[in-house]
């Protein structure tokens, strides 16, 4: 798979933050089939430049891989319906996870700030294909398709970077 090439930029602000914090949380936003999850996959397994796949943790709505003897890794899943600033995965964390991508298309749901929002937006016929393959009944793919366009994600953040992948 090719880099993504925003990861320079990305890597910068993740440093200036971790001068003055011991964490860094990504909300990383976009409507269905922006390649959100793969995204989180990516960085799942290579990391994000300078940091290292052992430094990052990655929590797609709600499922977050977690280290299990150092070589496997396991799916904690924790589905909750309250607003909880994520505490339920970040209590599971080890303290050298200082990178907390959070991947969700309404993160207000869950969260109220974060130090960075990320907006993924992709080409139209791409993200069209991409629902196409994730959902076999039209209707869903549809809706998704003529879902509003989010402008306002609701939470409060240090920095916005807005990519097109």
């Amino acid at each position: 798979m090719k880099p993504y090439e925003f990861l320079g930029k990305l890597e910068h602000q993740i440093d200036k933050i971790l001068e003055t914090k011991n964490r860094v949380l990504i909300s990383v936003v976009g409507k269905g089939g922006t390649g959100k999850s793969f995204f989180g996959k990516y960085l799942r397994n290579h990391g994000c430049g300078k940091f290292n796949k052992r430094n990052i943790s990655v929590i797609d709505d709600s499922v977050m891989w977690v280290d299990f003897l150092y070589v496997f890794r396991k799916a904690v899943r924790i589905k909750n319906n309250i607003f909880d600033e994520l505490h339920p995965f970040l209590k599971k964390l080890p303290k050298r996870k200082k990178i907390i991508f959070y991947m969700n298309a309404t993160p207000w749901e869950r969260i109220s700030e974060a130090d960075i929002l990320l907006i993924l937006s992709t080409d139209e016929n791409k993200r069209r294909e991409r629902l196409q393959r994730r959902y076999k009944n039209p209707e869903d793919v549809n809706g998704l398709l003529n879902a509003d366009n989010i402008t306002d994600y609701k939470i409060k953040y240090s920095c916005l970077l807005k990519e097109k992948i």
